[in-house]
């Protein structure tokens, strides 16, 4: 079957295959949502050259492309450190030896991780983590804000820390964002999430959405994009 475009689409009518999908295969990308995270640079430069990188949920591995990308020539240095709970291997283009992955649950690590794999922070905190969709659209809400809560909590320490005083003289209790860093965390839109970003306002001089071009029309995807951290 046939749609506008040469795409392919299945009898519901989902685009399998569709301009961005096509441009990002024959440029070496590893999925089309490389062009989400390149627009979203273009416009907010989240990503500065040489800088020190976190890609939570980087599987299969095209925002670890892009963010390399974005650090400039090998020469200026900086760090991409991906996490997933699948197995992830570094894709051969766009990637270098400033790319690494660890294949872990983000919800369970701890302040000895963050210690051992960069104790200064991150610049950026990027989070494309999801779940596997339900098909019901306030449990696949729900679902999606919890994710972005956690990036939220390792990035800058969250409703915890707000919560539990104490806990701010912790290691890493403030989260591994550096002052002035960037977060960029998916959400499906639902209940909670307008709620969710005015929680960011705490934490951040600007709070923005943004949805991007190469977000398929039928889905609710949009990033929420916490700038410059207080």
């Amino acid at each position: 079957m046939s749609a506008r475009g040469g795409a392919r689409i299945t009898r519901t009518g989902r685009v399998l295959e569709d301009t961005f999908f096509k441009q990002a295969k024959a440029k070496g990308y590893v999925a089309r949502s490389a062009y989400k995270l390149q627009e979203i640079q273009q416009k907010h430069k989240l990503i500065p050259p040489g800088g020190q990188i976190l890609d939570l949920g980087c599987h299969p591995g095209a925002w670890l492309q892009v963010a390399c990308e974005s650090l400039g020539p090998l020469k200026k240095g900086g760090r991409v450190i991906g996490v997933d709970i699948q197995e992830t291997s570094r894709p051969n283009k766009f990637c270098d030896e400033r790319v690494s992955i660890v294949q872990a649950d983000a919800r369970l690590l701890g302040p000895e991780f963050w210690q051992a794999h960069c104790p200064g922070g991150f610049d950026a905190v990027l989070s494309d983590m999801c779940h596997f969709t339900l098909g019901n659209s306030v449990a696949d809400a729900y679902k999606s804000l919890e994710l972005a809560r956690t990036a939220w909590e390792i990035a800058t320490g969250g409703e915890a820390l707000a919560a539990d005083a104490a806990a701010a003289t912790a290691p890493f209790s403030h989260g591994v964002l550096k002052p002035g860093g960037s977060l960029v965390m998916k959400l499906l839109q639902g209940s909670g999430t307008q709620e969710f970003a005015a929680e960011l306002r705490r934490d951040f001089a600007k709070v923005a959405w943004h949805r991007c071009k190469a977000t398929r029309s039928e889905s609710k995807e949009i990033f929420l994009l916490g700038l410059k951290r207080k």
